[in-house]
């Protein structure tokens, strides 16, 4: 990237950059330099194998982010809402997109993002397509009647003072749920997150995978109790109860030590019973 022009406008200065394409507005107001491109944050933690296949698929993009901020968290280990706050603190750009280390960005991720955005979008939450046990390539979309249960941090891209006026990342959240917790607190707050199928990250190891951590739970819990039980009926079905998975997540909730209060009681049946309607009423529609 290289400067092409500097004008001067009241208070402001506007600089002129450009990149591969297209050509973008670098604003100075009130000594805070803000750039119309994408900043690109990718958390990362033992993972160099992956990591380098990621930074290559973003060194093929039709349009190349403005910067790249990788923050590595082997030696700390604080967590992915620490590093991603980190590298968002790093960056200038008025977008930051957010994917993960272990993810490879198709190559116009960034140029879809700026198309996407272009019309005042607050943020995007972008498809996301994995390998099933057959090698086959398949979309991890969300599924249609979801509102709440979604938003992940492998595709999504957000303005910047958005995520300033929520306050970034809560990093409470040691892992999981925290890209979760910052779409609902950024939608409570007004602003819109659209869904954009077409703008899409690969995610090759996913396929499969389901964690739960009860810490992580219930922070999203306390942070929306409404939205939650969206998210407590995705958790059940024949396989969760006969595995005993369901019954150790209801039981944690409820029992758990630590930072996070539990659930009582009554949060606890009136939760479960909630989700347990819902998700038998989404299995007979």
């Amino acid at each position: 990237m290289y400067v092409i022009g500097v004008m001067f406008k009241q208070k402001s200065v506007f600089v002129l950059i450009k990149q591969i394409r297209p050509v973008y507005l670098i604003i100075i107001a009130h000594g805070r330099v803000m750039s119309m491109g994408v900043d690109v944050v990718i958390p990362t933690f033992r993972r160099e194998k992956e990591l380098k296949r990621c930074l290559a698929a973003l060194e093929e993009q039709t349009v190349r982010p403005n910067s790249i901020e990788v923050v590595d968290d082997s030696e700390s280990d604080r967590g992915p809402a620490y590093s991603r706050n980190k590298g968002l603190r790093r960056g200038v750009s008025e977008i930051v997109a957010f994917t993960d280390d272990d993810c490879v960005p198709s190559k116009t991720w960034i140029e879809d993002i700026l198309r996407e955005m272009a019309d005042g979008s607050n943020a995007i939450e972008g498809g996301v397509t994995t390998v099933d046990e057959n090698g086959e390539v398949v979309r991890m979309d969300p599924k249609p009647r979801d509102s709440w249960n979604r938003f992940k941090t492998a595709n999504m891209a957000f303005r910047r003072d958005v995520l300033e006026e929520v306050g970034g990342f809560d990093e409470r959240y040691f892992i999981h749920r925290e890209d979760t917790d910052l779409a609902w607190r950024v939608l409570n707050s007004g602003y819109n997150i659209k869904w954009c199928p077409d703008c899409i990250v690969h995610h090759p190891d996913r396929f499969g995978v389901e964690r739960f951590a009860l810490e992580s739970e219930l922070l999203l819990y306390r942070c929306d109790p409404k939205k939650y039980v969206e998210i407590a009926a995705g958790t059940i079905s024949f396989r969760t109860i006969s595995d005993g998975t369901w019954k150790k997540l209801r039981v944690g909730m409820r029992s758990h030590q630590g930072k996070v209060k539990s659930l009582t009681r009554l949060e606890s049946v009136s939760l479960w019973l909630r989700a347990t309607i819902k998700s038998i009423s989404r299995k007979l529609m």
